[in-house]
């Protein structure tokens, strides 16, 4: 899926608030636009000590959906890092940011 130019507007925008809000040290500001194509980054791999991805060598084959969004997270106004996910994978995403960030303060 390619995104419209109805999709790339509304996603400038988006990223453009989140980044201005990322100004302020205290906000971790995420915002969800439009995929264009991308596969999702996100896997199924379990979590913690058992995690294959622990283990030397190990190459996460990843999930092969083609993403719906993108997840963005600024961690500054200049530092955005962007997560290309699936629908089932969206949320998990948002959750591991929000966890992550809720953790570190």
């Amino acid at each position: 899926m390619t995104r419209t130019p109805l999709d790339t507007f509304l996603s400038d925008q988006a990223l453009a608030t989140a980044r201005d809000a990322a100004a302020d040290p205290s906000l971790v500001p995420v915002a969800i636009t439009a995929a264009n194509g991308e596969q999702c980054t996100w896997c199924d791999c379990p979590d913690g000590p058992r995690s294959p991805h622990n283990q030397r060598g190990y190459r996460c084959p990843g999930c092969p959906t083609t993403a719906k969004n993108v997840v963005s997270t600024f961690t500054g106004p200049n530092l955005r890092y962007d997560f290309p996910a699936c629908d089932r994978h969206t949320t998990d995403i948002v959750a591991s940011v929000a966890k992550l960030v809720g953790g570190s303060r």
